[in-house]
């Protein structure tokens, strides 16, 4: 059975060519820059361009070495007394996965697999996807941290600003949004300019990514923001630089040691870095957990939990699906429907959803039997099943601010080094992305 919060299938389609849906694996560019976008029912003169500098994403990348394998750093030496085999088998891990995606066989390749093939399958997959993310989770920030009408948003405030990555398990959610994170608070050595710091602040909740739209469905979020005062802006700016980051994935498979070893390579100066955008990739306050969970079969109380929607907290802020939802629908259609409308009565208003995957994404629902015995299936894509259940069963409760069915995120591959064994070189990304926003009600 497909794991329920992993995104493995894509993988093995992409370095198996007989399959039928390719996913090349991603990095990003130097520059991340969406073209603007426009929604139906609004518009607005704000044009927000992302910028990730090529330092930056080199440390996202030394990270995952670091954290990973065994002697990257000093403060990861292998240790024979707790069982660690020192430096991985990249390249025969690597097939091991891939057979074991190819076959369909997720429990092999996941919730059954040991440390070591977990690790190279973060070291393969999860630091190229960590390259493409990070460009739209900086996208993402303004408008999950700046306040409407005067008040804070959910899931900000002194608990700090939390996000749950549903499937994130594999760490490329984690680091980037680590990295995306300093890049957008300014909480690294490097110098910010704050025109460009208050751009982001002044461009609420628009989201700008970079890519080749072609002919397919663009849609853009958009608000009418007044300019800030100067003492408004102090006041974000200082909120930016203060607020600690929560961050909580959520896997199938055990993640635990994979999601320990990354949070302490984030927070750790000892990773080696650029000289403009030195270690540790956070220095500010952030908390980072793992949940094993089966979100399909989880109970009202986990996942009321998971959301932080107990107590005095303000909730969750971002919501993750990230090359998982497919998965999840193709589990069961039924079930992951039903996990999308309890995820809205539990969300509250404000927070983000975020759903990232492979462009052309469908689940087959098989109809019984025909007269001469034939399975009758339909297939459906996953967009439709996304919109359906938020905009038409959940009517009134989300809005959808951004829509597009197919984007590159390419990676710089001429400046970015990343020697972590053979068969773990780094991809570009193409993907489809879909945000929506809790509205009251």
């Amino acid at each position: 059975m497909p794991p329920r919060s992993k995104k493995s299938s894509k993988d093995s389609k992409k370095d198996n060519k007989k399959k039928p849906q390719s996913t090349p694996r991603g990095a990003a560019p130097t520059t991340t820059t969406n073209h603007h976008h426009h929604s139906k029912e609004t518009r607005t003169g704000i044009n927000l361009s992302t910028t990730i500098p090529t330092t930056l994403q080199q440390l996202l990348l030394n990270t995952f070495k670091a954290a990973l394998l065994p002697n990257g750093q000093d403060y990861l030496k292998s240790d024979p007394n707790n069982g660690d085999s020192g430096q991985l088998d990249t390249k025969n891990l690597i097939q091991t996965i891939k057979a074991h995606l190819y076959n369909r066989d997720f429990d092999s390749a996941f919730t059954d697999a040991g440390e070591d093939l977990l690790r190279a399958y973060a070291l393969r997959w999860s630091a190229s996807r960590a390259l493409g993310y990070v460009g739209v989770f900086k996208a993402l920030m303004g408008g999950l941290l700046r306040g409407r009408s005067g008040g804070e948003r959910q899931g900000e405030g002194e608990e700090g600003t939390h996000v749950v990555c549903i499937g994130g398990g594999a760490g490329a959610e984690i680091v980037a949004l680590a990295g995306a994170w300093r890049d957008w608070s300014g909480s690294g050595s490097e110098s910010e300019s704050e025109s460009e710091e208050m751009g982001v602040v002044e461009g609420v909740a628009k989201i700008k990514l970079d890519g080749h739209h072609g002919d397919e469905e663009e849609e853009g979020l958009s608000t009418t923001t007044a300019a800030p005062t100067p003492a408004a802006k102090e006041e974000v700016v200082d909120k930016r630089h203060h607020s600690r980051l929560d961050i909580t994935a959520v896997d199938i498979a055990d993640w635990s040691s994979v999601v320990s070893r990354l949070s302490t390579a984030i927070q750790s100066p000892a990773v080696m870095g650029p000289k403009s955008h030195p270690a540790p990739l956070y220095g500010g306050e952030i908390n980072i957990d793992f949940q094993k969970l089966d979100v399909l079969t989880a109970e009202e109380k986990q996942l009321r939990g998971l959301l932080r929607c107990e107590g005095k907290g303000r909730g969750t802020a971002l919501v993750t699906l990230m090359f998982t939802l497919n998965e999840l629908f193709s589990t069961s259609m039924a079930k992951t429907t039903g996990f999308l409308l309890r995820l809205t009565d539990l969300l509250g208003p404000g927070t983000v959803l975020l759903v990232v995957d492979s462009p052309g994404s469908y689940s087959t629902l098989k109809l019984g039997k025909s007269e001469e015995g034939e399975v009758r299936e339909r297939q459906y894509p996953m967009k439709f099943l996304l919109d359906h259940t938020l905009l038409s069963v959940a009517e009134g409760k989300w809005e959808r601010v951004l829509s597009q069915d197919s984007r590159w995120w390419r990676r710089d591959a001429a400046r970015l080094r990343y020697e972590v064994g053979e068969g773990a070189g780094l991809e570009d990304m193409r993907y489809q992305v879909h945000v929506y926003r809790r509205l009251e009600g």
